[in-house]
C-alpha cells in the first residue's frame, strides 16, 4: 500500500523548541517525529551539497552533544529560496529580541 507522496514538516514553538516530522511513503511505515528543546539547539543554518552534477541546499540544525546535524526535509530537498523563507522565519521565532 503507497501513498505516492512523502510529508515533511517543520514546527517552530517560540521558547520551546523545534519539531521535525517525515513521513513514510507507504501507510504502514509510521512518521518519524523528533523535538528539540530550544536550550539543545546550538545553530539552524542552510548547506549545500554535491548530488551528481546538482547543488542540493538543505537546512540543518545543531544539536548540542550530537555528533551529527539534525537534516530538515531531507527528503524534499526543497529549492535554496524556500530554505531561506523557512530559515528566517525559524530563526526570528527561536532567537527573537526580549525588548
Amino acid at each position: 500500500m503507497r501513498r505516492g507522496y512523502t510529508e515533511e514538516s517543520l514546527l517552530v514553538l517560540r521558547g520551546m523548541g523545534v519539531q521535525t516530522s517525515t513521513s513514510s511513503s507507504t501507510y504502514l511505515a509510521p512518521w518519524a517525529t523528533r523535538f528539540i528543546p530550544t536550550t539543545a539547539i546550538q545553530d539552524i543554518f542552510i548547506h549545500e551539497a554535491f548530488k551528481g552534477f546538482e547543488v542540493r541546499y538543505y537546512l540543518a540544525i545543531v544539536v548540542e552533544g550530537e555528533e551529527d546535524v539534525v537534516v530538515v526535509f531531507p527528503n524534499l530537498l526543497p529549492k535554496r529560496k524556500i530554505l531561506e523563507e523557512v530559515w528566517r522565519g525559524a530563526r526570528n521565532c527561536l532567537y527573537e529580541s526580549k525588548t
